[in-house]
């Protein structure tokens, strides 16, 4: 970790020239940074083109802490005719984005300071101290990029298990209901069965009740036949029992 401070160089060029008896300037050195904003914005107001007050102006701004209008402000006075006044309001725009993390922005405006100055030692010190932070910031993008595409991942992971374990679950349920209907099905199947049973035990069919009587009936008719045969029989050989004893006899037949 750097033990440097970073160099922050506020260059209010000009003001002595400009302002009688340098009174911008002393506002801002004596930290009246709102006296001396008034004082720049009056002048604006008149001359909207001199850079030099737009310049003021941002530094005033970014010492009170307001670094997006001071970064405006720093923009407008790039259009400054000389290259130290051009190098020192890239300068003064890259440390407001500096302070602001905007590092790849802030990158390029000290690299254009140091083209047109190549001698500035703080526009050098500062691109790289910004370069240095630029790449721990996109290291630590990288890393909570990564961290987030991990959880991301888990949370995926957890979510494809939880949907699987619940379609196993589904799956299981509806097999255990399956098997449940078949049993019941088999249960009924074979009560109904033992109700027939007992039922024809109970209650013998029409048709073979009808049958049986049927039988029976046949049966003790031919028993009748029968017993009348043998009387005949008996009637018949009685009556050669007496013929026999009488001593006729009966004529052939021709």
């Amino acid at each position: 970790m750097l033990k440097r401070y970073i160099i922050i160089l506020l260059v209010p060029f000009l003001l002595g020239s400009l302002f009688a008896k340098d009174r911008i300037k002393e506002l801002y050195k004596q930290g009246k940074y709102q006296e001396a904003l008034e004082k720049y914005n009056q002048i604006i107001e008149q001359h909207p083109e001199w850079s030099e007050a737009h310049f003021g102006k941002g530094a005033a701004l970014y010492k009170q802490g307001n670094i997006e209008e001071a970064i405006k402000e720093f923009e407008k006075s790039i259009a400054a005719k000389s290259e130290e006044q051009k190098a020192a309001a890239l300068y003064n725009t890259g440390n407001a984005l500096l302070k602001s993390k905007r590092y790849k922005e802030a990158l390029e405006f000290y690299k254009n300071s140091l083209a047109l100055n190549p001698n500035d030692y703080d526009a050098k010190y500062n691109y790289e101290l910004t370069r240095k932070m630029l790449q721990q910031q996109n290291k630590q993008n990288q890393q909570n990029q990564d961290q987030k595409n991990q959880k991301q991942k888990d949370k995926q992971k957890k979510q494809d298990q939880n949907q699987k374990q619940e379609e196993k679950k589904q799956n299981k349920e509806q097999q255990n209901k399956k098997e449940q209907q078949k049993k019941n099905q088999q249960n009924q199947n074979q009560q109904n069965k033992q109700d027939n049973q007992n039922q024809q035990k109970k209650k013998p069919q029409p048709a073979n009740k009808k049958e049986q009587k049927l039988k029976e009936s046949e049966k003790k008719r031919a028993v009748r036949i029968l017993n009348a045969l043998k009387e005949q029989e008996k009637k018949m050989m009685k009556t050669r029992m007496k013929a026999k004893h009488s001593g006729t006899k009966k004529e052939k037949d021709w």
